[in-house]
């Protein structure tokens, strides 16, 4: 399924409309435990599949893990604390993984064959394919297990990476080391008896190796055979020919054993780089396992039903909800209904009955439908959708110096140019960004075209309510609307969705609502009665209404538009009636400049006697 930008950011998949993870789908969905799975459910959810078999084989594996809790409990146990395989395969690639992170995969790869015992206890297809190869790697977990340390340093050229009994000319320079190291420790403790210094060190650091501390006090009993390697403001240090001999010893074994463990390091770095490839291989079918049980937990946790997909047009469902808002108090669940001669619902109604909300848990279903998900509905069956299309809410580009209106209608344009009769499309309020009839005509024509041309499944929530008697004319066009009930003169908005009409949108009552002062209210209410009786006769349905031009006929907006454009046609449009092409032809004629305005005006009335021609 294709999902532009637009609808991406609408739908709020993978951030909210204000830029936040918090409230978007993806957060109220994941309940993955690898960071590998976390990626996939996001690929999942902005590329929703449109091959009905492999929709189906993800259903069937979702079924069979949240029918067993014990199973589902026990995969998620067994994900928990893997992790990111591809992220550690691709180190392996580039030759760039430490100790730790050769430690990591080793672990990773150690949880394979419990994964595999829960994947075969599903007997599920796709679970059964997922699980096929996870344990191709054991003997490489096994031989990075024996050979590295459990707790290993950062750096690799520090030592303490391999396990004893690994090499044995490891364990020897460690065992040389050892008791070198036990050499200067009971060094300090025999001087300091014999020259009765309590306080005598026997140190080492990078810059002058192993030496002996003395406190300026004691300095006095320091042997004649000490040469005075450093003086500092409290003492001296001090070395021997014995001290030096002893740390050059020391130093040789220490630098070869940690040279030769950084050489066999390498050597199993280079053994597991081999097999990188399978390992990111097995990464993406631990990936996959993980977002089916991730939408297993989700379908158990929340209530939410296996879809059924077809490839016909229609969509059903019952008890629909919206999968992030429905854990909200008093959510209200609603049914849709669409199918080839219901394709295009009008729903009206007031402000904040939600409309927008019909309008987006219908997109949300299909989307979760198509990605292999259960839906948070009662019952549900769903034709497949090769793209959705949403055009919900507004704002202006000032950088390109477009309006919110122009942003408006490029959205529009762009949906009539690229649906198909398979498509799902969600209007909210066409037109509002002009004036109401210029508006009104815009959201009229849109609606004949997607009726006439596109078929495609549409939900168009509007305040034009002069557009609900499109319902005689079209046949694929029903009304609904969002019930709102007054309770001793209070608007209480009951955000359920119910067939037919709304003719009024309680706008000055929501302005109330709002905090509007009073007078502010009154006179708006006065004056919505006064300009509903002036537009009582701008309704779809009644008579006088244009027909549609035939196919190729001229319109004189038309040219006129084009004139603006700065492309005025050489020549009148032929399908022109004569009096109007006279017309058009004395207006090029005309030279503004020399007119009077009485002349101007003269010559106004003179043009419309010709275009009403002999009564």
């Amino acid at each position: 399924m294709l999902l532009d930008q637009t609808t991406l950011r609408n739908l709020e998949l993978t951030t909210t409309l204000a830029g936040e993870y918090d409230g978007s789908l993806l957060s109220t969905l994941n309940r993955c435990r690898t960071a590998m799975g976390r990626r996939l459910l996001k690929s999942w959810l902005l590329q929703p599949l449109t091959d009905l078999d492999a929709i189906q084989a993800r259903h069937a594996a979702v079924g069979s893990l949240s029918r067993s809790a014990k199973r589902l409990d026990g995969l998620r146990a067994t994900l928990n604390g893997v992790r990111d395989m591809e992220r550690l395969a691709t180190l392996l690639t580039y030759g760039r993984s430490n100790a730790r992170d050769l430690l990591a995969t080793g672990l990773a790869l150690e949880r394979m064959p419990a994964l595999e015992r829960w994947c075969i206890d599903a007997d599920d297809a796709l679970l059964h394919l997922l699980q096929d190869g996870l344990t191709q790697l054991d003997e490489t977990a096994k031989l990075i297990q024996a050979t590295l340390n459990e707790s290993p340093p950062l750096g690799l050229r520090d030592g303490g990476l391999l396990k004893d009994g690994v090499d044995e000319e490891v364990d020897r320079l460690r065992s040389l080391t050892a008791e070198g190291k036990g050499w200067f420790s009971n060094l300090e403790a025999s001087l300091r008896s014999e020259l009765n210094i309590p306080s005598l060190k026997v140190r080492m650091n990078r810059q002058i190796g192993w030496f002996i501390e003395v406190t300026k006090t004691n300095e006095h009993r320091v042997p004649d055979g000490w040469r005075r390697k450093q003086q500092m403001t409290n003492g001296s240090r001090y070395v021997t020919d014995e001290l030096v001999k002893r740390d050059d010893e020391l130093l040789g074994a220490d630098a070869k054993l940690k040279e030769l463990e950084y050489r066999k390091f390498l050597e199993l770095r280079n053994y597991c780089a081999q097999q990188a490839h399978t390992l990111a291989d097995i990464a993406r079918r631990v990936a996959s396992i993980d977002v089916l049980q991730c939408f297993a937990t989700v379908a158990r946790e929340r209530g939410w039903t296996k879809p059924e997909l077809t490839d016909r047009p229609t969509m059903s469902v019952q008890g629909a909800r919206h999968p992030v808002l429905e854990t909200m108090a008093g959510f209200v669940p609603n049914n849709l209904d669409m199918r080839s001669k219901r394709s295009f619902l009008l729903i009206t109604g007031p402000n904040m009955g939600g409309k927008s909300t019909y309008l987006r848990t219908a997109a949300l279903v299909t989307v979760l439908a198509q990605a292999g998900a259960y839906v948070p509905a009662t019952k549900a069956k769903i034709g497949l959708v090769d793209r959705i299309f949403t055009r919900v809410g507004a704002s202006d580009d000032l950088r390109r110096g477009r309006s919110t209106f122009m942003m408006e209608m490029i959205e529009v344009a762009h949906i009539l140019k690229r649906a198909t009769p398979r498509s799902l499309i969600l209007l909210d309020e066409i037109g509002r960004g002009t004036s109401t009839f210029d508006g009104l005509s815009i959201a009229w024509a849109v609606t004949e075209d997607v009726c006439q041309r596109l078929a495609a499944r549409t939900l168009f929530a509007t305040h034009y309510h002069q557009l609900v008697g499109l319902e005689d004319q079209l046949p694929e066009l029903v009304n609904v609307h969002v019930e709102v009930a007054q309770v001793d003169g209070q608007l209480r908005f009951l955000h359920t969705v119910a067939e037919g009409p709304c003719d009024d949108s309680y706008g000055v009552q929501v302005a109330a609502l709002a905090g509007l002062p009073r007078h502010v209210v009154e006179r708006a209410t006065d004056l919505l009665a006064f300009l509903e009786a002036q537009a009582q006769g701008a309704k779809a349905g009644e008579d006088g209404a244009p027909t549609a031009r035939d196919k190729g006929q001229a319109s004189l907006m038309g040219y006129f538009a084009a004139a603006a454009m700065g492309a005025a046609p050489t020549a009148v449009p032929a399908s022109l009636s004569e009096n109007d092409a006279r017309t058009l032809e004395r207006l090029k004629a005309l030279n503004l400049d020399d007119l009077s305005p009485r002349d101007a005006l003269q010559t106004l009335y003179e043009l419309k006697a010709e275009m009403e021609g002999p009564e």
